[in-house]
């Protein structure tokens, strides 16, 4: 009797995670036979065959950077699937991002100079300056290392970023991030800093002291005061909100009391340029384009909210979609020279970092979304447009889930344990639930659980109060001028040099030669 027991609760446990809405299997394409993959290769080698006699080799007027802040390999096809199943209702493995149906990519390498395993200030370093440089340090070259408050302060140490390079050559500039926008990847851009939780005064402590907060080079230092768009969250660490307790200590509040958005602001109206300041969606959606010089949109105190947590509504956030729209048409009123635009997807690294799978691929999603939204608004003759990530993150696609499988459900039920997982995991974080039962070591049967609940985190191997980052390569896809420039495996300094030499700014100004059979070409246009 006792083993019959076991049989129907075992039975009883299977039927229950199949009847749960994680357990759907979405619809596998029918087609799918022999004459199906053949076609379809076929198609795409002479889509490969035209890509590799049309490249573009002219000078970019225009650059578009996208980064996946933490959206490695793992997570974009995670992405990609979740795409598939929630929007089209279909099986998800034969989606694509938009993204990747660019025709160059290559895969970089992420590593930090005294890292394995990076952190995105370091990696923003290295794709926007072209210069590698050490764990938790912004902007600077890898003689100064974290916490170094004196030696950060040699402006030998410095490296000038893409952004400054795009002024140099009287481009206009911008960026848009979802997080607050004096944070590792954005600050990047514009500042140099021996730690990048120097975001406000408050957060420079003793190691810090003598040293500029990342807020203030923003507003203070160039490149960051001729910057045209910027859009993020932040408005603590911009002094933005009247003085407050921070709630939690994670929150960056200025002991000085300047309000660094009004500095801003009135240092662009002394000039008798016309400044538009929003921090809502309706407000964002009232700028008037056509007639502002500069934009400041600060939408949150700290990080903007989640995708899944954002209000959708006419005084809530608005979507990175929009605000990428916007900055391209206050940037693009530059038409002989051109603009360079960052857009950050920074909010995929931190519902990562959580653990939060579902949270994670939302963003993925938006950041999709953002992407089609600049495609449509560019001309990719005279555009350089990439897409790429800084780092990636110790999620696993594992188990052997059958074809449509929901992304975010159950993977299957160990045969050690006889327990179901998931299929999306992480190696280490917070969500570690291991635990003696009095006879044996166990974890919870997710069976009872609600694992599509946006908050829910899979459990993990190791516990840890952040999950990290991993050292896996990432990879940047590419189109537009010089995009066939990604090819094969590269350094993550890289990136940063193949939009120089795509603009013919900053190590390129004047040495962007092309092949000289090329250059005929490109004059005979």
């Amino acid at each position: 009797m006792a083993r019959l027991g076991y049989i129907f609760s075992e039975v009883f446990l299977i039927l229950n995670i199949l009847l749960s809405s994680t357990a759907q299997i979405f619809p596998v394409p029918r087609n799918e036979d022999k004459n199906f993959w053949h076609n379809q290769a076929a198609e795409e080698i002479q889509i490969a065959m035209a890509t590799a006699t049309s490249y573009n080799w002219g000078i970019a007027k225009n650059v578009v950077l996208f980064v996946g802040d933490g959206m490695g390999i793992t997570p974009t096809v995670a992405g990609r699937i979740f795409k598939g199943q929630k929007r089209y209702g279909r099986s998800g493995e034969e989606e694509y991002l938009s993204w990747e149906k660019f025709p160059h990519m290559s895969l970089v390498k992420v590593y930090n100079t005294d890292r394995q395993v990076p952190d995105s200030a370091a990696t923003a370093t290295a794709f926007l300056t072209g210069t590698k440089g050490n764990f938790y340090t912004i902007g600077l070259d890898s003689s100064v290392s974290m916490n170094q408050c004196l030696k950060s302060r040699d402006p030998e140490t410095w490296q000038s970023s893409v952004l400054e390079w795009a002024q140099d050559v009287g481009k206009d500039t911008g960026f848009v991030t979802t997080t607050t926008v004096t944070h590792g990847t954005p600050a990047a851009l514009y500042a140099h800093s021996a730690n990048r939780e120097w975001e406000c005064d408050a957060f420079l402590r003793e190691e810090g002291h003598g040293c500029k907060d990342i807020a203030r080079q923003l507003v203070e230092d160039l490149p960051g005061q001729n910057i045209k768009v910027i859009m993020g969250g932040g408005r603590l660490a911009m002094g933005a909100v009247p003085s407050i307790q921070p709630q939690h200590e994670s929150l960056c509040v200025r002991k000085d009391r300047r309000n660094l958005a009004n500095e801003w602001i009135s240092s662009k109206e002394v000039h008798g340029r016309k400044v538009s300041y929003v921090q809502n969606q309706r407000e964002l959606l009232n700028v008037d384009t056509a007639h502002s010089d500069y934009l400041l949109g600060l939408f949150a105190d700290s990080h903007m909210a989640y995708e899944a947590d954002r209000n959708k509504g006419i005084e809530g956030e608005p979507s990175l979609a929009n605000m990428t729209s916007t900055a391209i048409k206050i940037l693009s009123k530059n038409k002989h020279n051109g603009f360079f635009l960052m857009v950050e997807g920074g909010r995929i690294d931190h519902a990562l970092h959580s653990t939060q799978t579902h949270k994670a691929l939302e963003e993925i999603l938006a950041f999709d979304d953002a992407v089609n939204t600049a495609l449509s608004m560019v001309d990719l003759t005279e555009t350089l447009f990439i897409v790429t990530s800084d780092h990636s993150h110790v999620m696993t696609i594992n188990g052997y889930p059958e074809r449509g499988n929901n992304i975010l459900g159950v993977a299957d039920v160990s045969t050690v344990d006889q327990l179901p997982y998931t299929t999306l995991m992480f190696t280490n974080g917070p969500s570690y639930d291991h635990y003696w039962n009095g006879t044996h070591v166990t974890r919870p049967n997710i069976s009872s659980m609600d694992i599509s609940n946006k908050e829910y985190t899979p459990i993990v191997a190791v516990p840890s109060l952040y999950e990290s980052h991993s050292g896996d390569d990432v990879a940047t896809y590419a189109q537009g001028p010089m995009a066939h420039l990604f090819h094969t495996l590269h350094e993550q300094t890289y990136v940063a040099h193949v939009m120089g030499f795509a603009a013919c700014m900053g190590p390129y100004k004047f040495n962007c030669t092309r092949p000289e059979a090329h250059l005929s070409r490109l004059l005979r246009r």
